[in-house]
């Protein structure tokens, strides 16, 4: 899932290190491919990095159950079928862009549909102290937590999730996440056919798209 589909799950427990937690292992990879963390031994010294511990957890079995769901498996297969009649030629890949615009799909639709508050969530991240980050960052034995804080500080002040609900931004983000693994950008064709893909599963997957964060959340033991 994406950011705010990982902030659905934390909006209702107003403890802002809760909210980071939940999105941090999706922050660190965007800001350094390599910060992947299957596996953490994390003491926290505090109520806050407490807090923090939880959301992380939190993250990574919502996407354990997510990923492992009927819904999963059958949305992304239906956009890949559309999409590749769109991206015909190496090394783009249908299903890795199938995959990234489903989960984008379900923030739009988050937003369009009310269920959550974009603008809470980065006045939620504004509020932590970088100070729990640090010690928090330090036990997974990051050494360059400024580099990260000064990503962080970049992510919240562009609140370009606000836009996340339009077909034209969510192919946008699909051709940069996309170009973290090839080089080539989507041609007009493909970003134009993209956004006709998008939009139609848009429409076919609303109202019924918040069935799978039901699913989800039946299978999650929450704070």
């Amino acid at each position: 899932m994406n950011f705010l589909s990982h902030y659905y799950y934390t909006q209702s427990t107003t403890n802002p290190y809760y909210t980071l937690g939940a999105v941090l292992p999706d922050l660190f990879r965007n800001h350094h491919h390599e910060w992947k963390f299957h596996e953490i031994d994390i003491v926290p010294d505090d109520e806050d990095m407490t807090w923090l511990l939880k959301g992380w957890l939190l993250h990574i079995e919502v996407d354990r159950i997510f990923h492992s769901s009927t819904p999963f498996a059958d949305h992304t297969s239906h956009l890949r079928k559309k999409l590749v009649h769109v991206f015909t030629q190496p090394p783009k890949r249908p299903f890795f862009l199938a995959h990234i615009g489903y989960e984008l799909i379900l923030d739009a639709l988050l937003i369009q549909s009310k269920y959550l508050d974009a603008h809470q969530f980065y006045q939620q991240l504004s509020k932590c102290d970088a100070t729990v980050l640090d010690r928090f960052m330090t036990q997974l034995g990051i050494q360059n937590t400024e580099g990260f804080h000064k990503f962080l500080k970049s992510f919240i002040d562009s609140r370009y999730l606000v836009g996340y609900n339009r077909p034209k931004s969510l192919v946008y983000a699909m051709d940069q996440i996309g170009r973290r693994v090839w080089v080539e950008k989507f041609t007009e064709f493909e970003t134009r056919n993209a956004m006709e893909a998008v939009d139609s599963t848009m429409k076919e997957l609303d109202p019924a798209f918040i069935d799978v964060f039901h699913w989800v959340e039946k299978r999650l033991h929450l704070v």
